[in-house]
Order: structure tokens, then C-alpha cells, then sequence
């Protein structure tokens, strides 16, 4: 029997999973404290991290040293600056870790969680944008995890839903997924263990961590109008910390209070729920509009929606339930652990995609019916010259390849010709977009490579660009020269194989606890 594993890198917290032997998800624990959620925070002491709820004990005396929310910054080119204790774009500091090295150390540790973990299913937020995607799998390869595929974690909690025992879901599905850093809302089909996805819609830096924030400044507030003196909110994370545990009071009480260390001494500040609500407004606007763009993009309006499934532990904000229940006109589905439920289904997924042979007679029966198809969370295009209607000259525009909302797996060919004669090099540019934007300036150029063209021929030769886009959301590109059968295959990584075997050489020498 083959091991099957799924795990949850979140912005938060973190997961593993395996399929039992019966093929039912079981989230792994901790073998030092039986936790199955675990902090997704370091603490680096020279070559020692020590990872997990351990490593949030340091915040107070040694922040600097502390590592949180890697995974807002997993598209971004940064590093953790153990000296400055912050993010920087300075990429020549000795003392640093990049994204993808502080993920793979948490996967490291994550690993201990069993034996003989050699290949697993990562979750990502459906609107990760293929930067990140690709730095998940870079994590990934340092830490010596095969992947077998990413799958977006709305996604993989539906999958969860649909194979549970005792909790009907079927029809039209919103599920809501509302985490630490991020939020994602997915609309799918959903028939007995066959789940169809249909659009996904969210943003990438909207989570609990922004409601702890706001709640920080209202610390800050509070502790101003007494003591007439400020505290450091922006460059201290034990203010943070003391805020999230306000938060999670505010979710079960209508009042919470903390003690306040600052300039004047301690003070202790009460934060009522209602606060609380009002200062989150703006984000909870946002969330309203993207169920909405969401609803208008799968054509569903809320009469025709059968349930909503919650999914990350911000959804046990009492608001939120609120929002939901008001939009929608009846309450969420209540029956999972909102924590568990992404992990789950991403050992699900691993048993899909696991060889039928290495599964057992159980696993096989309790996969036998399962079925999931997803989309294209963004619009996928290149940069081409095309006619302006207005001044009737060629202008460098955005062209789309692949549709937003296109079903998985999808392959496109689109013909194109180059402009001039004698044109001997053409630019194969890779865009992404959340919407079908023409205008160069408001899309992201996220690769960009040059193909070689036969000398001394004439303009208007074919060139035809395939995009192929497979089930993990993983793009591969292919731009050729039909006459001369020249072509480019380009792969979308972030770094070079060169400077991967250097991050992964670097995680291989510290040790993780």
C-alpha cells in the first residue's frame, strides 16, 4: 500500500494528511505535542530553526529571528533579513532566506509528522499567480517532496465536502474560503463525489492577518488616548500577536481585553466586537464584491446556490457568518473542521492521482467515485503588435491565449506572423491578467525569452503559440516558426537550476526542529 499524502502550506498555520486504510483523510500530528495544526513560523538561531507554535515563544525577545506570513510573499522577489527582521528586496544579504526556503524548512518539519514521505499533493490559493505556484514547487524540491500536483485549496476543501459521510452536499456550491492571509471564493458544481468547478474569484492579500491588524490599531488607539503616547505597531510583532489572540475571544465573546506593554508601562485595553466589525468594514466590502463578480462570472445568483461551505479559521468570525447568511439567504453548512478541511481533500486529490496498483482494495473503493474538474484562474496571453482602430498604426498590445474560467486541462494554438522583413529574432512573452486586459501596462509580464528566426524572409511569416495548461494549473509554452519548424519551449520558474541547488544546499545544512 502506498503512502498518500496531501498537505496545506497556509499563511497561518499548516497541515499534512494521509489517506487511512479504508481511504478516509486523516490529518497527522506532531509527534511532540499531538498538534495537528501547526504554526507556519520559524525561529533561526544560526544553522538551528526551530519550527511551529515553539518558534512563536520567541516574538518577545528575539523577533527579528521570528519568520510569519512567508506566503504573502511567495510571488515576490525577497528575502528575510535575520538582521533587519523584515522582507527586502536586497538579494545580496548573507544572513537571508527567500520565500521558497522559509516554505521548505515548514515542509521539513512537516514531514516528520510521518515516515517515508516522498511525494504529495500542495495546496495553493486559487488566485496564486504562476510566480507563486512555481515557488511552492521550488519549496517543494528542497525539502526532497515530489509534487504530484498543486490544487487550489477551495478546491481541494469541496473535494473534502463531497466525500464526507453524514454531510450532504450536492447542486450548486459557494465555497468560501476565508484564511490567515488569503481569501478565495469558488463556485462548483457538485454531484454526489463529482465536483465541477466553474469560476474562482478572490484576492491574494486579504485575510485574518488584515483583521488582526486593524484590531492592532485599534491597541494603538486606545492605548494613545490614555497615555498620550504612541506604540510601535509597525515594527513589533509581539503588538501582532496580542491582537490575533483579541481576534480569536472576539469570535466566541462580545468583548476581549490584553495587556499592553508600551512606553508608559502596562496597560490593559478592551476591544469590543463591534469595534472589532467596524474596523474591518473595507475588507469585508471587498469581500462582498468579489462573491459578487464571482456569481456573475458562473451565471448563479444566490436563489439558484443550494449551500455555502466555509473553509480556513477566519470563517469563525461571527461577521462573517453574518455577511453570508444576509447574501446568500440561509446559513452556511455547519459539520467540518474549517481548519482541516483544505489538508483533506489534498489527501484526496493524492489518492486520485496515485497509481490504482500502489492503492489498496479500500483506498481504491473510496476513491472509485470521486472525480473533480477545475479552471484557469487567470487570463493567459502575449504581447503582440496588432492594429489600433483609432490611428489605424501597429501598437504593442496584450492578446489572450487562454480564457479565465477555461476547464482544465486546456491546450489553445493561436496563429500570429512576424511584422518585418528580415525579422530575425521574435520575443516570446508570457502575460497573466485577472481580466481580458489589452493594454500592456495592466497586465504582468511574467516570462520573457527571445526565439531565433531564419535570416532574409519576407514580413508576415506564420508563428503559432500554444499554451497548455494542465489540471495542477501549471502552464507549459510553446512558440514556433511554422516555416522553418524552429520553436521555443519555455519553462515558467522563477529561479535557475543554479541558484535552486544553492537555496536547497543551504536548507540541507540547518537543522529543523
Amino acid at each position: 500500500m502506498s503512502k498518500v499524502i496531501g498537505i496545506d502550506l497556509g499563511t497561518t498555520f499548516s497541515a499534512i494528511a494521509s489517506l487511512d486504510d479504508l481511504g478516509n483523510p486523516e490529518v497527522l500530528a506532531s509527534i511532540e505535542d499531538n498538534r495537528k495544526i501547526t504554526a507556519s513560523a520559524i525561529y533561526i538561531e544560526g544553522k538551528n530553526v526551530i519550527v511551529g507554535d515553539k518558534a512563536l515563544n520567541y516574538i518577545k525577545d528575539e523577533p527579528k529571528k521570528v519568520i510569519l506570513q512567508t506566503k504573502r510573499e511567495m510571488e515576490n522577489d525577497v528575502v528575510y533579513s535575520i538582521d533587519q527582521g523584515k522582507w527586502t528586496n536586497d538579494n545580496d544579504l548573507v544572513d537571508a532566506y527567500t520565500p521558497a526556503q522559509v516554505s521548505a524548512l515548514i515542509l521539513k518539519k512537516l514531514k516528520d509528522y510521518t515516515t517515508d514521505v516522498k511525494k504529495a499533493v500542495i495546496t495553493v490559493p486559487a488566485m496564486f499567480a504562476e510566480k507563486a505556484r512555481q515557488a511552492t514547487l521550488d519549496a517543494a524540491k528542497m525539502a526532497d517532496i515530489e509534487v504530484i500536483e498543486l490544487i487550489n485549496e477551495p478546491t481541494a476543501a469541496v473535494l473534502h465536502y463531497a466525500s464526507l459521510p453524514g454531510v450532504e452536499v450536492g447542486g450548486r456550491v459557494m465555497i468560501f474560503d476565508l484564511g490567515g492571509g488569503t481569501f478565495d471564493v469558488t463556485f462548483a458544481e457538485v454531484k454526489n463525489k463529482k465536483v465541477d468547478v466553474l469560476t474562482s474569484r478572490g484576492d491574494k492579500y486579504l485575510g485574518g492577518k488584515d483583521f488582526d491588524w486593524e484590531i492592532a490599531k485599534l491597541i494603538k488607539k486606545k492605548y494613545h488616548d490614555i497615555h498620550k503616547v504612541d506604540i510601535d505597531i509597525e515594527n513589533n510583532k509581539e503588538y501582532i500577536q496580542k491582537a490575533e489572540e483579541v481576534k480569536k475571544i472576539l469570535s466566541v465573546k462580545n468583548k476581549a481585553s490584553t495587556n499592553i506593554d508600551g512606553p508608559k508601562g502596562l496597560q490593559q485595553i478592551e476591544i469590543t466586537q463591534e469595534e472589532f466589525e467596524e474596523s474591518i468594514q473595507t475588507y469585508i466590502e471587498k469581500i462582498k464584491m468579489l462573491i459578487e463578480e464571482a456569481m456573475d462570472a458562473s451565471g448563479m445568483k444566490p436563489s439558484r446556490i443550494n449551500q455555502t461551505l466555509l473553509v480556513g479559521g477566519s470563517t469563525r468570525i461571527p461577521i462573517i457568518t453574518k455577511v453570508l447568511t444576509k447574501i446568500m439567504g440561509k446559513p452556511p453548512i455547519k459539520g467540518v473542521n474549517v481548519d482541516e478541511a483544505v489538508v483533506c481533500g489534498a489527501a484526496i486529490y493524492a489518492g486520485l492521482k496515485t497509481e490504482k496498483k500502489k492503492l489498496s482494495t479500500e483506498q481504491q473503493e473510496a476513491l472509485k467515485d470521486v472525480n473533480l474538474t477545475d479552471v484557469c484562474n487567470f487570463y493567459m496571453g502575449t504581447l503582440a503588435y496588432v492594429t489600433d482602430p483609432l490611428t489605424n498604426r501597429k501598437v504593442v498590445a496584450n492578446t489572450i491565449i487562454i480564457d479565465r474560467d477555461a476547464k482544465l486541462p486546456v491546450s489553445v494554438t493561436k496563429r500570429y506572423t512576424t511584422i518585418v522583413e528580415g525579422q530575425e529574432q521574435l520575443e516570446c512573452s508570457v502575460t497573466q491578467s485577472e481580466g481580458p486586459e489589452e493594454n500592456k501596462e495592466f497586465v504582468n509580464v511574467i516570462h520573457n525569452e527571445m526565439l531565433n528566426l531564419p535570416k532574409g524572409r519576407p514580413a508576415n511569416q506564420p508563428i503559432d503559440i500554444t499554451y497548455s495548461y494542465d489540471e495542477s494549473g501549471k502552464m507549459h509554452c510553446m512558440f514556433t516558426d511554422v516555416e522553418s519548424g524552429n520553436s521555443h519551449e519555455i519553462e515558467l520558474t522563477p529561479e535557475s537550476t543554479q541558484a535552486l541547488d544553492k537555496y536547497r544546499k543551504q536548507v540541507e545544512e540547518i537543522s529543523v526542529e
